[in-house]
């Protein structure tokens, strides 16, 4: 009896044994788990602090917008040209920067016909170039000569066919815009440069005297 005892209370043991071992293994796995989840978010890139958004320009900084005196030139010189070629109704408009920041002038004249339009806007890039050694950004419209445009960043030359003109009427929607007299342009000019000539002359001179 007692060795049946014996041999049962071996055979109650043995379970217990093998149900620490099967606890053992279910619990491994999950301890697995926990760390590699640690590791992957120890591994994971933390985000980059997104930066304070610039303060806007004030409203001031827009409207002091400086206008070179080369480009009040080559406008000048554009105007020019088109009378030149006897283009009509030539203006040109100085855009509010408000309303428009891509540009400073648009220079805006019509021709009678295609072949006349094409002739304006050749002058036009031949003498700017030629007087200073400036490109269009952009040439639109030259084949057909409807409405040709000549991009010079700082402005804008638009040679249009009259009724072409008429019907897109640009100058209606740049209400904003101030006319300048091409003639009172050149004028300006030249009086400003034969006053900075008499003012280095004068220095020159100021310099030179023992």
């Amino acid at each position: 009896m007692a060795a049946t005892s014996k041999s049962s209370g071996n055979a109650a043991a043995k379970p217990t044994s093998r149900t620490k071992t099967a606890g053992a293994k279910k619990t491994a796995p999950r301890h697995g788990l926990k760390t590699a989840a640690k590791s992957r978010a120890a591994a994971r890139p933390r985000p980059a602090k997104k930066a304070a958004p610039a303060a806007p320009a004030p409203a001031r900084a827009i409207s002091e917008r400086a206008i070179t005196d080369s480009t009040r030139r080559m406008v000048a010189a554009a105007a020019a040209a088109c009378e030149d070629k006897k283009g009509e109704d030539t203006r040109v408009l100085e855009l509010d920067p408000v309303d428009s920041g891509f540009t400073d002038f648009f220079l805006i004249t019509s021709g009678t016909n295609e072949r006349q339009t094409q002739t304006i806007a050749d002058e036009i890039e031949l003498r700017l170039k030629r007087e200073f050694g400036a490109y269009p950004n952009s040439v639109e419209g030259k084949r057909l000569g409807e409405w040709i445009l000549l991009d010079y960043v700082d402005f804008v030359v638009h040679v249009f066919l009259a009724e072409k003109r008429a019907f897109y009427d640009i100058e209606r929607l740049r209400k904003s815009a101030k006319h300048v007299d091409a003639e009172e342009l050149q004028k300006a000019l030249k009086q400003k440069t034969a006053s900075t000539r008499k003012r280095v002359a004068g220095r020159t001179a100021a310099v030179s005297t023992p």
